[in-house]
């Protein structure tokens, strides 16, 4: 009824106010229509984007962290994919991996875990620099934090120049320890990834050589079906370089 009563534009106004304290009021207000998915339209057309991207930069903590779940929220739809990155989204977006608070970190990532399910969007992330703060999140200690990061990396991972820039940036320093988490969650999004980078024919020879091989025979006895699955995937895409044939058996698999 709010936004059937044309409430969107006056709460999109608010949240250029020079008093914090309504624009904290107008983007609570605005993140509780955005859960809402036929509400999601309006909220580019009637021009929501360009204050809340802005609001991504607050000095208040509170205010930063409801303009990204708004975002979030409105990322999960095609057409709000496109108008974020348009409206010059992306560089504010990436902004937030930097930061030192968990919870912008995960809302950053996972943002970005919805924009890269588009072919041009995984482009356009690694060209404004969200691979290094995305390979450097999967050092935290927040379990939220490394599994959105791992799953937007999944995501660009599915381009093929992309495969070769994670390595390139030292993605396997990271990813190849984390095969031995306790979560399920991570370990599921961590072996996508790899599974992705073992595609590229000369990531084949790197990841045996970074040791990813010991961990992926060790999975292969994992209680987890799907855990299975995607270490044999893996293993298999490794097994067709010549000289990963031998250290696969030499390591038991």
């Amino acid at each position: 009824k709010i936004v059937q009563e044309g409430g969107i534009k006056p709460l999109v106004d608010l949240l250029r106010s020079p008093n914090y304290k309504v624009v904290e009021q107008a983007s609570v207000a605005l993140r509780n229509l955005s859960v809402n998915d036929a509400n999601k339209v309006y909220f580019a057309t009637d021009g929501a984007l360009p204050p809340l991207i802005a609001l991504l930069r607050s000095p208040q903590l509170v205010v930063q962290e409801q303009a990204a779940v708004i975002l979030r929220n409105l990322s999960l739809t095609t057409e709000n994919e496109r108008n974020i990155i348009q409206e010059g989204g992306l560089p504010a977006i990436i902004s937030l991996l930097r930061t030192n608070e968990p919870r912008l970190q995960v809302h950053a990532a996972v943002i970005l875990r919805n924009l890269s399910v588009n072919s041009e969007s995984e482009v356009k992330i690694v060209q404004e620099g969200g691979l290094p703060p995305l390979i450097n999140l999967l050092r935290s200690s927040d379990l939220d934090v490394q599994e959105n990061a791992a799953g937007a990396l999944r995501n660009l991972s599915e381009n093929d120049q992309n495969k070769v820039r994670i390595v390139q940036e030292g993605g396997l320093a990271w990813l190849i320890p984390l095969l031995r988490t306790p979560s399920f969650k991570v370990l599921e999004q961590v072996i996508m990834v790899l599974w992705n980078l073992s595609i590229n024919a000369e990531n084949k020879m790197r990841m045996a050589e970074k040791g990813v091989l010991p961990s992926l025979v060790t999975l292969l006895k994992s209680p987890e079906e799907r855990i299975q699955e995607l270490a044999v995937g893996t293993m298999r895409n490794l097994s067709i370089h010549y000289d990963n044939k031998t250290k696969i058996v030499q390591e038991g698999a």
